[in-house]
């Protein structure tokens, strides 16, 4: 499905907009990713130890694994019919419908990239759909803070890879980035 296709890009905000809107998690997903990067924050890493993450000085990479993968739990405790996704499904699965399944993408950058495997064909997981995504700032001995939270809508077209053959990102075209997200929290 492809809820833009021979769609002028001027009316794409407007259509992102819509889907935005009907996802059944829209309400309450800017409250469950505050309060998942709360718990990431004053969690505890090993009691030996007795330290909270922003004390480790982790590495950006760590950094975006792990709201990638505790947000996901995060609502699946708090929301029925939504659980985190394994192997080829997309990160949170809603189980009653499929169509809202998202995917979810973290960076500590003002972008979000994708892997370049997003662009080489659309097998394996659906690179279609919902995303939400989650801008931070670098953890380190300050209260560090989620930046921004946007959710929307992609196709499998909407990612490019480098132009490097050894390059393994992708990024999103202009059109999309632009028009295919809405600011859930800024």
């Amino acid at each position: 499905m492809n809820p833009y296709e021979n769609i002028p890009v001027e009316q794409w905000h407007e259509i992102t907009r819509c889907l935005v809107e009907k996802h059944p998690l829209t309400p309450v997903i800017v409250d469950l990713c505050l309060k998942s990067w709360q718990s990431i924050l004053h969690g505890k890493i090993n009691t030996y130890l007795n330290m909270q993450i922003n004390e480790m000085g982790i590495s950006l990479q760590a950094t975006g694994a792990l709201p990638h993968d505790v947000i996901p739990v995060y609502i699946s405790k708090n929301i029925e019919g939504f659980r985190k996704g394994i192997g080829n499904e997309k990160d949170i699965v809603c189980e009653y419908d499929d169509f809202y399944s998202l995917e979810l993408k973290t960076s500590s950058q003002k972008s979000i990239y994708g892997n370049r495997s997003y662009t080489k064909s659309d097998s394996g997981k659906s690179k279609t759909g919902y995303y939400l995504t989650i801008n931070f700032e670098k953890i380190q001995e300050n209260e560090p803070k989620l930046l921004l939270i946007q959710m929307g809508w992609l196709n499998h077209s909407d990612w490019l890879g480098q132009k490097s053959e050894t390059g393994q990102q992708a990024a999103l075209t202009k059109e999309a980035r632009d028009n295919k997200f809405i600011v859930l929290y800024k």
